[in-house]
């Protein structure tokens, strides 16, 4: 057994195991990698020692008092058998918020109660809950273990994983980026349990200010909401991470009516760039795609710059109030999309529409992806001058992060496609028509525009995801339910 260093321990604390004639006392040891459990402190021969992955699957015991509800022991396996530890409740805690990007906890139902369905997909469904344990409120992301299952040769479970990756990854930037906080499985769902943000998505803001005079948002917050965008842009692209589907709908507010605190959300198709091959090439959402993902060949790869054109095609929506590519059908948009003719002679109006906001919106459209401005250097242009102390604060917190980046996390993110052993026609499932002009929707997801914008079955291959922040319920959740279950099998 490798050596033990004991003062490089995250957390140290103290439980017991029950027997039947006594409790046996154990000293436990939180390690960046594993735990160990002995009787005896800091020894070299713990009798436990738990590697964490996600394969590891921890239950927790609560017990119910007056004035609370409180953590009472843990259940873990350990050589096909379970084992229970007992400790206290603040040490539980404690050691709960270690495990929660490390391994997967069960019994989902025992910690949150549900309170309303606040989006809904073809493959899951999103519910504000409230942790029983701190009455706190979060988001809980709950994804069918079928749908992930039909796919082929694992493709699907793979992007899941890969999803996951990167939300460890990014988990630190709470005022960039969705936090995820903790991992669930049940017989049938995992669920992902995420920051609750209390704000709206761009969509909303930009669909409420149409109210307005202008019929837009003031300048002065759209240049917040840029300079927010690409600063957790370029934090994103430090770690060599493509989102491939911004857009407004997957940037939220993490407070209402505060516009400094723009976070991007939704990263199932996030994707790392040096990865060999990516998959699902083609995907995103027409309107907002990066020329080159629509005109890449089977293995080809692009970069981070299609973020980038993303940004671009977002700005303009905010500056003019219209969409940059325009259509009746899926099928017109997509082909305006592939084509990027962009007319930049936009009528000046010295507010919205400048010789600066034009400039910037070129540079960030610029068809030649080579061509196109990084997210660090477009938070130094001219359009961000009125603005310059909050771009400078912006630029001196990103350039402290970006020398603290992880660069291991491209090794793990071939290690998972490697896990489900992706063959070439799964990575690169779309396959382009005899015309090569028109994709082929995958069975994945249908596209969110698919209920108002009907495209002919079996036409395109291209895969994008369905926005959970634009379908909103108020149906509140049977909270006289069982103990344990979500309404309609989320939690179980």
């Amino acid at each position: 057994m490798d050596y033990i260093e004991y003062k490089d321990a995250k957390f140290k604390f103290i439980g017991y195991r029950k027997h039947f004639f006594r409790d046996k006392k154990y000293y436990i040891s939180v390690f960046q990698d594993y735990f160990t459990m002995g009787s005896v402190q800091n020894t070299q021969s713990p009798k436990y020692k738990i590697y964490f992955q996600l394969s590891i699957k921890i239950n927790w015991v609560l017990k119910k008092q007056k004035d609370g509800v409180y953590l009472q022991s843990f259940v873990f396996p350990y050589n096909n058998y379970f084992k229970t530890l007992c400790a206290d409740h603040q040490d539980l805690v404690r050691f709960k918020e270690i495990l929660g990007l490390k391994v997967t906890f069960e019994g989902i139902g025992d910690i949150y109660i549900p309170l309303l369905q606040i989006g809904k997909g073809s493959s899951a469904k999103v519910y504000s809950a409230q942790n029983v344990i701190n009455s706190k409120v979060y988001a809980i992301k709950a994804i069918e273990k079928s749908f992930l299952n039909q796919t082929e040769k694992g493709s699907g479970l793979a992007a899941y994983n890969m999803e996951i990756s990167i939300l460890k990854i990014l988990s630190p930037h709470s005022s960039n980026f969705l936090i995820l906080r903790e991992i669930y499985e049940g017989d049938h769902t995992y669920y992902l349990v995420t920051e609750y943000l209390e704000g709206q998505c761009l969509s909303e803001e930009i669909e409420r200010a149409k109210g307005l005079p202008d019929k837009r948002l003031p300048i002065q917050f759209i240049k917040i909401i840029m300079a927010q965008l690409l600063q957790s842009v370029a934090l994103l692209h430090s770690y060599k991470i493509i989102h491939r589907d911004l857009k407004p709908d997957n940037l939220m507010f993490a407070r209402r009516n505060d516009y400094y605190s723009l976070v991007l959300v939704d990263f199932g198709l996030a994707t790392n760039e040096t990865l060999d091959k990516y998959l699902f090439p083609r995907c995103g959402t027409p309107g907002y795609v990066a020329p080159e993902v629509l005109t890449t060949n089977i293995g080809s790869k692009y970069t981070t710059k299609v973020d980038i054109f993303s940004c671009g095609c977002i700005l303009y929506k905010l500056l003019t109030g219209r969409s940059i590519f325009t259509g009746k059908t899926f099928d017109e948009i997509l082909r305006a999309n592939k084509k990027c003719e962009i007319d930049f002679q936009l009528p000046l109006d010295k507010q919205y529409i400048t010789e600066d906001s034009i400039n910037l919106l070129t540079l960030l459209l610029k068809k030649d992806p080579k061509l196109r401005i990084s997210a660090r250097k477009a938070l130094y242009h001219a359009f961000f001058d009125q603005i310059s102390d909050y771009s400078t604060q912006l630029q001196a917190s990103l350039i402290s992060t970006m020398k603290q980046n992880n660069g291991n996390f491209s090794i793990q993110c071939e290690e998972i496609l490697s896990q489900y052993n992706l063959q070439e026609d799964i990575i690169n499932s779309e396959i382009e028509d005899k015309d090569q002009n028109q994709f082929q929707i995958p069975k994945l997801k249908k596209c969110n525009y698919m209920s108002e914008l009907q495209s002919p079955k079996g036409v395109f291959q291209f895969y994008q995801k369905e926005p959970f922040s634009v379908i909103k319920s108020s149906k509140l959740v049977d909270l006289a339910s069982p103990r344990g279950d979500f309404v309609e099998g989320i939690i179980e």
